[in-house]
């Protein structure tokens, strides 16, 4: 993929913004995590606690093995081999750990990938101007979230990457009067599905949209739900093999102990009762497996107000980057100041007004049904509800293609022109109020939470 010159200058400026901020957060960890650990994974449990994100990355980057949840991102393990190798390489010459560079070195990777790939969107397909894709662009790294995503560890960064590049692909040759080769689509779906299971579904829709009545044809249709299918298998297979003999080893242990066990759990119960991981958390629908993980309670129209539409856009100035499991911060914040919420109604309503304009296009619908899983999981089933912000990368992106669709709409000037300079001054805005929160937050020390188990 030859890159031109405006794609060179947006992705590298947006690039030395990331930059800054990880090696902010690197220094922020270093001297607890480039050591050599007996138990690196309790270190990090601890004491990495950015918003809601799993630093299992670190972990698996340290020592391989099965540590993500394989049922929901079965090929993520392998996509981490060879950089687990090169860790090793450095441990064994300098002694060092370098799992939080090698993570950093991944994640910028694809953040520059990312870059490319929406402008791509915005100016080859949508068709707006250079101007208007890389303003676009940049708002689109101004949300909070985004910029989140970008300086975390875990899986999201990639799953973000490989959604638009799917709906790249697809929406291309949709435009080009084609469909994407069978072989392609069912490599698309098995990578982003591999990654994140759920988002293999995205695909799907995207192609449903591109494909109409041709995505039901039997050949397609079985091979590409056949390699989602694959994808799950790999995930069963991996926990099968890897994470079932622990948890009946687990059993027998505590079976062979069940008195000393279960006096230990009651002590737990009474001990962590008043813990974050358990107040923060709502009143499932039930007591199965699944049902367990879900959430009744919290509230929805709060939930929008404050966490899908409020923290993933803008930061809430007060525990910034808290782990709602892990610390005092509550479920539920508001803002100190009335103007985050009228920059929360203006976001919104560029939003709506998007979709009011591209309702006709092809993929605006492939980004919107591509979400409709999400929204039932998170909102209707309350499925990490609780710290939903940090589901953003699955969905955010939206923002910028639906604004495209306004822009590309309004061909009276004065009109077009006030929407740029709107977009303009609410981007200037969320890069001056979130980088500056992240930068403030990355300057305190570390919080260990030992204490809850010491």
């Amino acid at each position: 993929m030859r890159l031109r010159r405006e794609e060179w200058i947006l992705g590298l400026a947006v690039l030395l913004l990331l930059v800054i901020l990880n090696g902010l957060l690197i220094a922020k960890y270093d001297a607890l995590f480039s050591v050599i650990s007996d138990d690196y994974g309790k270190l990090l449990s601890y004491n990495y606690h950015v918003s809601g994100f799993d630093a299992t990355t670190y972990s698996v980057l340290t020592e391989w093995g099965m540590k993500y949840d394989v049922l929901r991102h079965p090929l993520l393990p392998y996509l981490m081999w060879l950089p687990y190798g090169l860790n090793q390489i450095l441990i064994s010459l300098m002694g060092i750990n370098g799992a939080l560079y090698i993570a950093a070195v991944i994640i910028l990777f694809f953040g520059f990938c990312t870059t490319i790939i929406l402008y791509r969107i915005l100016h080859e397909l949508i068709g707006l101007g250079r101007w208007d894709a890389t303003l676009l662009t940049v708002f689109f790294f101004s949300l909070a979230y985004v910029l989140v995503t970008y300086i975390t560890t875990d899986h999201f960064g990639i799953s973000l990457f490989l959604i638009l590049w799917s709906l790249y692909l697809i929406a291309k040759a949709s435009k080009e009067g084609r469909v994407l080769s069978t072989w392609k689509s069912v490599l698309l779906v098995f990578l982003t599905a591999g990654v994140t299971l759920t988002n293999g579904a995205k695909v799907l829709a995207a192609e449903l949209i591109a494909r109409g009545k041709g995505f039901f044809h039997w050949k397609y249709f079985i091979i590409a739900i056949g390699c989602w299918l694959l994808a799950v298998g790999l995930g069963l297979w991996e926990e099968r093999v890897y994470v079932y003999p622990k948890e009946q080893a687990e059993k027998r242990y505590f079976q062979e102990h069940k008195a000393e066990m279960t006096k230990k759990a009651r002590e737990n119960s009474r001990r962590y009762k008043h813990a974050p991981w358990v107040i923060h958390k709502g009143k499932p629908f039930g007591k199965g497996s699944i049902l367990k993980w879900t959430d009744k309670t919290t509230s929805r129209w709060e939930t929008l107000k404050e966490n899908v539409f409020g923290e993933s856009l803008q930061l809430h100035d007060n525990y910034v980057l808290d782990d709602v499991l892990n610390s005092a911060r509550p479920v539920l914040l508001s803002y100190h100041h009335p103007w985050n919420y009228v920059v929360e109604v203006l976001l919104v309503l560029l939003l709506l007004a998007g979709i009011y304009c591209g309702f006709r296009e092809r993929l605006l619908w492939m980004c919107l049904l591509g979400i409709v899983p999400d929204a039932l999981m998170h909102i209707g089933l309350g499925f990490a509800i609780n710290e939903i912000y940090i589901m953003s990368a699955h969905w955010i992106y939206v923002f910028p293609i639906a604004i495209a669709y306004l822009l590309k709409a309004k061909s009276q000037q004065l009109i077009a022109n006030s929407l740029r300079t709107l977009v303009a001054l609410l981007t200037i805005y969320l890069l001056i109020y979130n980088v500056g929160l992240i930068v403030e937050w990355t300057q305190h020390p570390p919080v260990s939470i030992a204490f809850w188990f010491d």
